[in-house]
């Protein structure tokens, strides 16, 4: 026994920094048309092992609208699906590859007569199997409905062994059904609190039901069914789910029934706590969320706008802003906010609704309002496809003094959020009248005077004020500002930030 226990303390680092690279390569795009003279259609690569990531051009034989892909301990890409087939490094079908969801009209017109791929959004994603070395497992939603390839009806699995022919790998069994319903495209994923084993989350549409699979060295489990929340109405397209990087919130999105956000016990699996924000007056096509690093903030997008929440607010809705909108950019396609996806370098990426070849950046997800820095309309080397690749959080392991922390894995704890707490004086502060006509005063009673940088919605800077170190209040002229919305970054005199929304109407 003691021989086994110096064992696993010498393997679990191994284990664990091996998987600290799982989500480096992300594939994009879609084959190149044989007729194609613009350079423009193709597939393109994300390598995340440099600093900045390395975008390049990449020949592959599948349109990616669905998205998963996974690399080795060093960064390397072994394999990837579209959710028709399987594909190794080499960009050719992996033995036994081919027929990944077989069956149904969905798979008819996007995998055998169009090469389309196949129609989901966040149907696919790839999990290590826990203490089987070289196997993986592929959960897949199939569309088996001859009437309409909308609904998804199957929840599979597909095992793949990463040592057979050659390195290149084989799929060992395929299409294996792990539940028949009615699903929503929302298949998310995150680690178990003894870091060990895994909890995939899948709502089922049309009801507040939750479908929680556990993937553990026995295989995977049986559905536990939970009913929360509100019921999601929206089957397919333009919604998205995910865990926050510290495995404690699940959030999920919708253009009809809004933004869901949930806390998470990773020792049982159950969600509770829902919250629901809705955004009436928005336009809505397409929606995303994300979370940053830390977990503290979480941003939802809406087709033509982009929102943070504060995750450490005591009211969730209320800590709102509007951190981007659409800044009408097209070519060919109009550039609109749609899916998000964290990646390796904490920053998060976000694709468009039209999946034309950009992307939008937001550079620093963990800082609050404008100081997040969204960069739209970021060009890719060619066309990608509308989803980001589905990883879970890789970097998530034990959750350390839990109930479940029992299995001697000792892995670092996730990112947590160091940002000081707002300046005492920050609940004094007031902004009025608002909405304002030519005129707003600005009070900061007990922060003794400060900077105040006005931006539009767009981040552009508009004008700066200082208030002087005896001022209480300060009136600040917008007469010449065109009706809108407007951010106030206020610099207290002991060097805190503040951000507050103004908005002009006349």
């Amino acid at each position: 026994m003691k021989n086994f226990a110096v064992l696993l303390a010498l393997l679990v680092p191994l284990y664990l920094n091996a998987q600290y690279k799982f989500d480096y390569n992300w594939i994009l795009g879609r084959p190149t048309p044989p007729d194609d003279t613009t350079g423009r259609y193709g597939g393109s690569l994300v390598n995340f092992n440099t600093t900045p990531p390395q975008y390049s051009k990449v020949d592959i034989p599948v349109d990616m609208e669905a998205n998963a892909s996974i690399s080795d301990s060093s960064g390397n890409l072994l394999f990837y699906t579209d959710g028709c087939s399987i594909l190794n490094k080499d960009h050719k079908v992996m033995a036994n590859g081919k027929g990944i969801n077989e069956g149904g009209l969905a798979y008819q017109q996007g995998c055998v007569e169009n090469i389309h791929g196949y129609p989901t959004h966040q149907g696919v994603t790839i999990i290590p199997f826990p203490h089987h070395p070289n196997l993986y497992v592929l959960f897949h939603l199939r569309k088996p409905d001859p009437i309409s390839r909308l609904y998804t009806q199957d929840a599979l699995y597909s095992v793949i062994d990463m040592a057979s022919d050659g390195g290149l790998g084989a799929v060992m069994s395929k299409n294996n059904i792990v539940a028949h319903d009615t699903f929503c495209d929302m298949l998310t994923a995150v680690r178990h609190g003894n870091g060990r084993d895994w909890w995939i989350v899948l709502p089922r549409y049309n009801t507040a039901e939750y479908y929680i699979f556990l993937l553990s060295p026995e295989g995977i489990s049986a559905p536990a069914i939970q009913k929360i929340g509100q019921p999601i109405t929206q089957y397919s397209w333009g919604l998205q789910a995910v865990f926050s990087p510290d495995g404690t919130k699940y959030a999920n999105h919708t253009w009809f029934g809004g933004l869901q956000v949930f806390d998470f016990d990773r020792c049982g699996g159950l969600l509770s706590n829902p919250i629901q924000i809705t955004f009436p007056g928005d336009t809505i096509s397409g929606c995303g969320v994300g979370f940053s690093s830390t977990s503290r903030f979480l941003y939802a997008s809406n087709t033509l706008k982009l929102y943070q929440f504060d995750t450490r607010s005591d009211e969730l809705e209320e800590s709102k802003q509007l951190v981007g909108i659409y800044d009408g950019f097209a070519n060919y396609l109009p550039a609109t906010f749609y899916q998000m996806k964290l990646g390796p370098d904490n920053k998060i990426y976000m694709t468009c609704a039209s999946g034309t070849k950009y992307w939008h950046i937001i550079h620093y997800p963990d800082k609050a309002g404008l100081d997040c820095n969204l960069e739209q309309h970021f060009e890719l080397p060619r066309v990608h496809s509308f989803s980001p690749p589905n990883f879970p959080y890789f970097r998530l392991f034990d959750a350390q003094g839990s109930p479940c922390d029992t299995l001697g894995i000792d892995g670092p704890p996730p990112p947590k959020d160091t940002t000081p707490p707002p300046p005492a004086c920050a609940g004094s502060i007031r902004l009025y009248p608002n909405p304002a006509g030519s005129f707003t005063w600005l009070e900061l009673p007990e922060c003794q005077g400060g900077s105040v940088s006005i931006f539009d919605v767009m981040g552009r800077w508009v004008q700066d004020v200082t208030l002087e170190s005896d001022s209480v209040r300060g009136q600040l002229d917008v007469s010449d500002f065109a009706p809108g919305v407007y951010f106030l970054r206020i610099r207290t005199a002991a060097g805190e930030r503040v951000t507050r929304r103004l908005v002009v109407a006349r």
